[in-house]
Order: structure tokens, then sequence, then C-alpha cells
């Protein structure tokens, strides 16, 4: 479909979602995932990767030459992270604002991903919608993932960045309510499932 068959004029009355990053504590990623889940997840990011960068991040005195040093370390390192980049998909409409964890953040993979984590924003817009008993638009700046989802749900369009400030600027502090895996599971699968 074209991007003007697409697009919702804006009338100040929509859902606006978003997807984005929120870098947030080892503690708070913690009630989204298992600790286990975040110290293997920041262990495997670093495999492959230049250990001087690791070193130079956490400001570690080791001798790079000394490769009985490196593994001693390595092997004995705190694989827990301070803070962590989350995906975080995101729905907001008047005092309402929804937020719904997705995954820890791996930069390399995202540019190939980003379009689907845009789709978990409009799915969280359609049931924003619903919750509320709305017929309003969900809107999203993602040109594609509109395209992709716009025979799925009704009334789903697209507007340019300018238009989603709203959700795209959202906090997870400033949610109203916020999803981690589970909890969206639990509470939308059902429905889910009687849709399908």
């Amino acid at each position: 479909m074209k991007s003007k068959d697409l697009f919702i004029t804006p009338t100040g009355d929509a859902i606006i979602t978003d997807a984005g990053w929120e870098k947030i504590s080892f503690e708070e990623t913690c009630k989204f995932f298992s600790p286990e889940e975040i110290r293997d997840w920041y262990a495997s990011y670093w495999e492959g990767a230049d250990i001087s960068d690791l070193f130079a991040e956490f400001d570690v005195d080791v001798d790079l030459d000394d490769e009985g040093a490196v593994e001693k370390f390595l092997e004995t390192y705190d694989w827990t992270p301070k803070e962590i980049n989350v995906v975080v998909a995101k729905a907001v409409y008047k005092n309402h604002a929804w937020a719904r964890v997705l995954i820890i953040s791996t930069p390399e993979l995202e540019e190939y991903c980003f379009q689907n984590y845009e789709m978990e924003a409009i799915r969280l817009g359609v049931q924003m919608r619903k919750h509320l008993d709305l017929d309003i638009p969900v809107i999203n700046d993602s040109l594609n993932a509109v395209r992709h989802l716009y025979g799925e749900y009704s009334n789903i369009g697209w507007q340019p960045r300018k238009y989603v400030g709203k959700a795209h600027s959202l906090k997870m502090s400033q949610a109203t309510k916020i999803y981690n895996e589970q909890s969206w599971e639990a509470e939308w699968s059902e429905e889910w499932q009687q849709q399908e």
C-alpha cells in the first residue's frame, strides 16, 4: 500500500505509539528478566568484542598481552552490569501511558528487527484502545510496521515522527501500566487466541 493510503490526518484524538530504548538499572531490569538471563546476555554481548573495549568501559587495568591475567579476569569478572538498555514499546492516550519491555538491547541486531518492535507498540496501542473501549485511530511513525499490520487491525495508521512525540518521549517511570512478557501474556494471551 502507498504511504498516502496509510496516513491518518492528525486530529489530536488518537492513541500514539512508538518503540524506543531506555537505560535502566540492573535492579529495575530484574523486574522484567531474571538475573541469570541478564548476566548471560551481558557475557555473550562481550564475546567476540574487542576485550580492550570491556576494560576501557569498566576502567580495569589488565595487561592485554598477559593471556593468563586476561583469562583470570574474564573467569572471575562479575557479569552484572550497572545499567542495561532495554527496548520498550509505548502507547499513550491522554492520561494513559503504557509501556511494554520487549528485550534487552543488542544494538547490532536491532536495525534489522526494529520494525517488529514498532509492530509490538501498535499492538500495545490496539490493546489500550480495547481496554478503554474507544473507537479512535492507533498511530505509529513506522510506515512499514503499519503496512504489515494494516489488514490485521482496523483503524491503524501512520504519521511522521513529530506527531508521535508523546510516546517517543515516554519514560517507564511515567507509565501508568508497565508490562513484562509474563504479565502481557497473562492479561492478553487469551484474547489473542480468540482473534486467531
